[in-house]
């Protein structure tokens, strides 16, 4: 739930790779610097918006039907995190801008400092050790928080360098420009709405389907999307270097060479997910008994998850790596209008009628009250079968669109567009 309120602004963050990418492929190196801070600022704005969302916490976490006892904590962890939310987004342009311009390994390093400070200070302000109080949950929030501050001053000092300014102009590039606000925002906002539509479904998912099921039933999904985490975060890091490659290559105006890179990206991504997610599958029992929960239930019933889930690891690598693509391309409200739909009238109806016995109606608007029909009930299980099924119907939707390479026309730089005679260039058209 805190990342779904920071995806708007993350979405809109992360295409600073685009304009920095394509506009390195143009030997415009400085606009790169500019399009940053323009995030920057972007973020501090999200910033106040996330404390603007501490007061309704209650009321978000009341209707979700939890215990008591895990609504306070949720609550408690939700509004400290949200006092983190202006580090997230300002790390995210800046993140952005070393990967457009071929430096990954600055937020890399930044990160292995970030996780190494967030896990000292986790055991200390959960366990209280070392004279630091016992603040178990909120300790958790605190030490991420401060830990994403450390991240966030890390980029900011390398991206103010004497090198970076002296190749891009980090340090000049500081002014407010409109116009470059406004292009983040054009092509931002549906890839920002993007992002939010995928965690929000998520979080439905997780808290409406599966969190009605039972305490066991969540804490099997809860022990899979663990293990998952390490399968499809790796792919999460195509994902983000795809997007500046593509977008270098466009600028450079060469077409094919981006084609070439995205489907290289696919097949490393394919490779890694298929074997981890069999791995995952073949071992998820011992596994689960280990570094989870030995309740024979909870082991049971996450093992199917991961069984489905690793059915459909290749499918999801296709719908990571092209997402990246489509978005070093410009090409996001597509993909916003592709995944708003496919969720809403295929995902998230499917696994309800999966997971539910039965499936309540009356809370769509204009429905009777007491209208509902029949669901087959099969809990955490059934709601991961309709993911299985939507993952894999959604990567062919998405490879698709990357062939029919409709986005080769986008033009993202305002200077740019009515280049191409006959041809709309904005996203939303194409």
């Amino acid at each position: 739930m805190v990342f779904y309120f920071f995806d708007f602004f993350l979405g809109i963050s992360g295409c600073v790779s685009t304009f920095a990418a394509q506009s390195l492929g143009r030997g415009e190196q400085e606009h790169g610097a500019s399009y940053a801070w323009q995030g920057v600022y972007i973020g501090l704005v999200g910033g106040v918006f996330g404390m603007a969302i501490w007061p309704f916490a209650d009321d978000l976490f009341g209707v979700m039907g939890h215990s008591p006892e895990v609504t306070r904590l949720e609550v408690q962890y939700f509004r400290i995190r949200m006092a983190g939310f202006v580090f997230l987004c300002w790390q995210a342009s800046l993140t952005s801008f070393f990967q457009a311009v071929n430096r990954p390994s600055v937020p890399m390093y930044a990160a292995w400092v970030a996780n190494a400070v967030n896990l000292v200070f986790n055991y200390l302000l959960i366990f209280g050790k070392f004279g630091f109080p016992r603040m178990e949950v909120a300790g958790a929030a605190w030490a991420t928080v401060f830990a994403m501050g450390v991240q966030t001053a890390i980029l900011q000092l390398v991206f103010l360098s004497p090198a970076l300014d002296r190749e891009f102009k980090t340090r000049s590039q500081y002014a407010l420009h409109w116009q470059k606000v406004r292009e983040l925002v054009r092509i931002g906002w549906p890839a920002g709405l993007s992002f939010f539509l995928d965690v929000f479904n998520w979080g439905v998912f997780t808290s409406f389907l599966v969190g009605r099921c039972g305490e066991t039933q969540m804490a099997a999904h809860n022990v899979a999307i663990n293990f998952l985490h390490l399968i499809f975060m790796p792919a999460v890091g195509l994902n983000h270097a795809i997007a500046p490659i593509v977008g270098q290559w466009i600028g450079r105006d060469n077409i094919p060479m981006a084609k070439a890179r995205t489907h290289t990206a696919i097949k490393i991504a394919i490779c890694y997910m298929v074997v981890a997610g069999l791995c995952f599958a073949i071992f998820a029992r011992p596994l689960t008994r280990t570094f989870f929960s030995t309740d024979p239930q909870v082991v049971e019933v996450a093992a199917v998850i991961l069984l489905l889930a690793a059915f459909y690891q290749g499918f999801d690598a296709v719908n990571i790596v092209v997402l990246g693509a489509l978005r070093g391309a410009g090409d996001t409200r597509w993909v916003m209008w592709a995944m708003s739909l496919g969720a809403y009238l295929f995902f998230l109806p499917l696994a309800t009628f999966l997971c539910l016995d039965v499936v309540p109606l009356s809370r769509i608007p204009g429905v009777p009250a007491g209208w509902s029909l029949p669901g087959l009930g099969w809990e955490a299980k059934g709601a991961w079968l309709g993911a299985t099924v939507y993952t894999i119907a959604q990567s062919g939707v998405v490879f698709w669109r990357f062939r029919s390479e409709r986005w080769r026309y986008i033009r993202i730089f305002e200077k740019d567009r009515g280049a191409v005679p006959g041809v709309s260039v904005s996203s939303g058209d194409l």
